[in-house]
């Protein structure tokens, strides 16, 4: 009787030693397909949230740019710098104040206009009216959506006296309710 090998006896559907079933090419190239694509749609679903980073911003630009999808505006309220302003009376309309300011957008990015927030105070710096500017009360109706990187504006209005006599103002800036797109 012939001496019989450990493998002899195996079943059929056990792999002989040193073999092992190895996948094909089009194994392999699906694989990196479906990887690019999890990775691609990472991106698009998530690049609102890169986009707010000033770290990722330009990655989810060139993505975006690439995928064809849009980006929310960038949004750094704190970018934005005053320049100079100034109030008066207005010569043509009694009870009215002349306001001036100038502003720049110090962020890297374009950027949604921001609401300004004028604040008229008295002697004792206690505040007598507050008044919040979308981009529409200030900006005449030609304007883009979205003042650049390093962009000045010089802005005019004019608002109503209050009762007591407004010896000091400030301005702050705040986001829209709805950025414009």
């Amino acid at each position: 009787m012939a001496a019989e090998t450990p493998t002899a006896n195996a079943p059929s559907f056990a792999a002989l030693r040193g073999t092992r079933p190895r996948a094909g090419k089009w194994i392999w190239l699906g694989i990196g397909v479906l990887i690019v694509t999890l990775v691609a749609m990472l991106l698009v679903a998530g690049r609102n949230t890169l986009a707010s980073d000033a770290r990722t911003r330009p990655l989810a630009e060139r993505t975006c740019a690439w995928l064809g999808c849009t980006l929310t505006p960038w949004q750094d309220l704190q970018a934005f710098r005053l320049l100079e302003s100034d109030m008066h009376a207005d010569p043509a309309l009694p009870g009215a104040l002349r306001v001036q300011a100038g502003f720049i957008n110090d962020a890297p990015w374009p950027q949604a206009w921001p609401a300004l927030v004028l604040t008229l105070s008295d002697a004792n710096g206690q505040p007598l009216a507050r008044r919040a500017l979308a981009p529409a009360d200030y900006l005449d109706g030609q304007h883009p959506a979205l003042i650049g990187a390093g962009q000045t504006a010089s802005v005019q209005f004019t608002v109503r006296e209050p009762a007591r006599a407004a010896v000091a103002f400030h301005f702050t800036f705040q986001p829209l309710a709805s950025p414009a797109r």
